[in-house]
C-alpha cells in the first residue's frame, strides 16, 4: 500500500472516529438538557430542523435539488417522520430513567436485531458469523441487565431496547432505498421529515420551551452540532474513503465512548459484569457486520444516528 493510500485510510478512520465521538455525546447531552428543563419536542425539533436546513444548503449548492422517484420520496419521508424520529425520541428519553452508559449499550443490540429480522424475512442467508454474533450479543445483554434485573429501571430499559428495535426495522426498510440515492440526500430528507413530525405533532403536545439557561441551550447546541451535523458529515466522508462496512465496524466503538464520557462527566459506573456484557454486545454486532453477506448491515450507520 502506498504512503498516499495509507494516509487516506488513516484520515478516513479519523473521520469515522470523530463521527462516532459526536454520536456518543447524544445521550450524555440529553441528560444535561433534560435536567435543565428542555422538553423532548424542543430538543428534537431544533435538532432536526437546523440540521435539515444545513444539509439542504450543502446539497443544493453542490448538485441542485435532488430528483428522486415519488416512491423513494415517500419511503424516505416515512423513514424520517415515523422511524427515525421515533428511534431518536425513545433513545434520548431512556436516559431519563437509566444511566447514559447503559442506554448506549442497549441501543447497540440493533445490529443483531437487524440480522435476525433479515434472516427471518429472507433478505439474508444464515451463517456461522450471525449465529455466533447472536449468541454473544444475547449473552452480553443478559450480563448488562443482570439475571435478576436488580436495581434497573424497566421503563428506561424498554425505551432503549425499543429504540434498538425501531432502528433495526428502519434499517431493513431503508436498505433498498439507500441503494438508489446518496447517504447525504437520504439523511437530508429523513431529517426534514423528522423535523416536521416534531413540529406538527411534538410541539403541540410537548410545547416549545424557550426559558432555559445558557448551559441548557449550549447542550442543545451540542446535540445539533456534534451529534447531528458533524457526526453525519464526517461519517459520510469516511464511508466514501473506506466503505460502509469498515466505517460501521469502527463506529461500534460508540457505546464504549459513551460509557467513558458518562464515567468522566456523571461519575456513572457499570459493574464488572455489565462491562463484560457490553463487550460481548459490541463483539456480537461486529461479527454480524463481518458476515459474508453484509448488504443490510453495511447501511446500518450510513444515514443517521
Amino acid at each position: 500500500m502506498s504512503k498516499l493510500n495509507k494516509d487516506s485510510t488513516g484520515f478516513a478512520v479519523l473521520l469515522v472516529l470523530i463521527s462516532t465521538l459526536g454520536f456518543s455525546f447524544y445521550p450524555i447531552l440529553g441528560k444535561v438538557v433534560f435536567v435543565g428543563g428542555a422538553s423532548l419536542s424542543t430538543v428534537l425539533f431544533l435538532r432536526f430542523t437546523i440540521a435539515a436546513l444545513i444539509f439542504w444548503a450543502i446539497i443544493i449548492s453542490r448538485e441542485g435539488f435532488p430528483r428522486l422517484p415519488l416512491k423513494t420520496w415517500l419511503v424516505l419521508w416515512g423513514m424520517g417522520g415515523v422511524g427515525y424520529s421515533m428511534m431518536a425520541g425513545l433513545y434520548i428519553s431512556s436516559v431519563l430513567f437509566i444511566p447514559a452508559s447503559l442506554a448506549a449499550l442497549l441501543l447497540y443490540a440493533y445490529p443483531v436485531i437487524v440480522t435476525v429480522l433479515a434472516v427471518l424475512t429472507k433478505q439474508e442467508k444464515f451463517s456461522i458469523y450471525k449465529l455466533i454474533g447472536l449468541i454473544l450479543s444475547t449473552f452480553g445483554l443478559v450480563l448488562v441487565l443482570g439475571l435478576a434485573f436488580n436495581g434497573i429501571n424497566y421503563v428506561g430499559v424498554m425505551l432503549a431496547l425499543g429504540a434498538a428495535f425501531v432502528y433495526a426495522i428502519y434499517i431493513l426498510i431503508g436498505n433498498k432505498v439507500l441503494e438508489t440515492t446518496t447517504p447525504l440526500v437520504s439523511t437530508t430528507i429523513i431529517s426534514t421529515s423528522a423535523a416536521l413530525t416534531y413540529g406538527v405533532i411534538g410541539l403541540p403536545i410537548g410545547g416549545l420551551t424557550w426559558n432555559l439557561s445558557w448551559g441548557t441551550w449550549m447542550g442543545i447546541g451540542g446535540i445539533i452540532l456534534f451529534s447531528t451535523i458533524i457526526g453525519m458529515l464526517t461519517f459520510f466522508q469516511g464511508i466514501k474513503r473506506i466503505g460502509a462496512t469498515s466505517a460501521s465496524i469502527i463506529s461500534m466503538t460508540e457505546p464504549v465512548m459513551t460509557v467513558v464520557l458518562a464515567v468522566l462527566i456523571f461519575n456513572e459506573h457499570l459493574t464488572l459484569m455489565q462491562t463484560v456484557g457490553g463487550i460481548f454486545v459490541v463483539i456480537g454486532g461486529i461479527l454480524a457486520v463481518l458476515s459474508p453477506a453484509p448488504k443490510i448491515i453495511q447501511q446500518l450507520n450510513s444515514s443517521t444516528n
